[in-house]
């Protein structure tokens, strides 16, 4: 019911009710995260959740804004507010909060005295990119943002696929995204090929961001508006994973000059929730938006019932745990990089 008369003491980054080890919160928080689509915050502050936090996201004049989802003063949520006059407005006492976080205005005082320099948000870092706002928790991030060819070319027209909400941690989507023995036999509907074909070898590359690896398949299905007839298509797939949660697949027709790429980036809202941003778009320039929409939900509605009920819900970063093939290459070098580059998964101390 109450908080301790010593807030000092006991005050911690982490959130209440964190789902996280605090280890790894700490590491996860010093990332670029996706939090909302940048079309989604126009005129009214937005309500969104990273790593347990609650945050609320709103844009100015000066650029976009997120912070903890509560007014400094009673603990309000800002999410609940409005812009006006440039400012994000309390809608419990009516505070004014500039964009990067500073109290400008508290009407309840004469305009003679001064606010309380502490009297601010709990500003998080933000930018946006590629149409998606992106927020870290921490002062300073540990890495970059990912770098997407073709989505990152603004002469092309891009399609932003609505979020979805899947009850799985991030990193159980990331490897689902980036494995490959899965396509004939849970993509039925979408674009997978013959059960019996051996995937092939492939090796997996260190990048400065991430991982990356090329994949030839066929493709059951003829997804390509490029004029080129057939009931399947061989493509060639060329993953690039930026850590800890972001993947660019670039698809190209062996037949044909066309790419398709396809960006995911995933938003661990806690421990075992995700929120998935997907934007894709093709060299074409003009790629049709109700086509790529309608053949994305089927791929995630295919994909998500088979992550959801993966267990452990934790993703083993001890490799002993699970057997695994040799089509698992991406999926143990992914394991081994979180753990080598980041510590994630230390064991917990007793």
């Amino acid at each position: 019911m109450f908080s301790s008369q010593n807030s000092q003491k006991h005050a911690s980054e982490l959130p209440r009710g964190c789902t996280f080890n605090e280890d790894d919160w700490h590491i996860l928080a010093g990332f670029w995260h996706p939090v909302v689509y940048s079309h989604e915050v126009l005129d009214k502050p937005v309500r969104a959740r990273l790593l347990d936090v609650d945050l609320v996201v709103f844009r100015t004049d000066d650029g976009i804004g997120v912070a903890r989802d509560l007014c400094p003063h009673r603990g309000t949520r800002l999410s609940q507010g409005w812009i006006s006059d440039n400012q994000l407005i309390c809608p419990m006492h009516g505070l004014h909060f500039a964009a990067e976080g500073r109290c400008t205005r508290i009407p309840a005082m004469g305009e003679a005295q001064r606010i309380p320099p502490k009297m601010r948000l709990q500003s998080c870092l933000a930018t946006e990119k590629y149409g998606i706002v992106w927020a870290c928790l921490k002062p300073v991030a540990i890495w970059q943002l990912p770098e997407w060819a073709g989505i990152g070319d603004e002469t092309l027209t891009k399609v932003w696929v609505p979020n979805d909400v899947w009850n799985a941690g991030a990193s159980r989507h990331v490897e689902n995204f980036n494995d490959v023995a899965h396509f004939p036999w849970v993509h039925t509907q979408s674009f997978g090929g013959d059960r019996n074909a051996q995937i092939p070898n492939y090796d997996v590359t260190t990048t400065p961001f991430g991982l990356t690896f090329a994949f030839p398949y066929r493709e059951g299905f003829n997804r390509f508006d490029d004029g080129i007839a057939g009931a399947s298509r061989d493509v060639v797939y060329t993953y690039e994973l930026t850590y800890p949660f972001s993947t660019l697949i670039t698809i190209a027709p062996v037949d044909s000059a066309m790419r398709f790429y396809f960006a995911d980036a995933v938003c661990p809202v806690s421990a075992h929730v995700s929120k998935i941003f997907q934007v894709l778009t093709d060299s074409s320039g003009n790629p049709d938006r109700d086509y790529w929409l309608k053949d994305s939900e089927i791929i995630n509605a295919e994909d998500k019932p088979m992550v959801e009920e993966q267990r452990p819900e934790d993703l083993p970063l001890d490799l002993t745990a699970e057997m695994h093939i040799p089509a698992d290459r991406m999926s143990l070098e992914y394991r081994r990089g979180l753990v080598r580059h980041f510590g994630l998964g230390a064991p917990i101390a007793s």
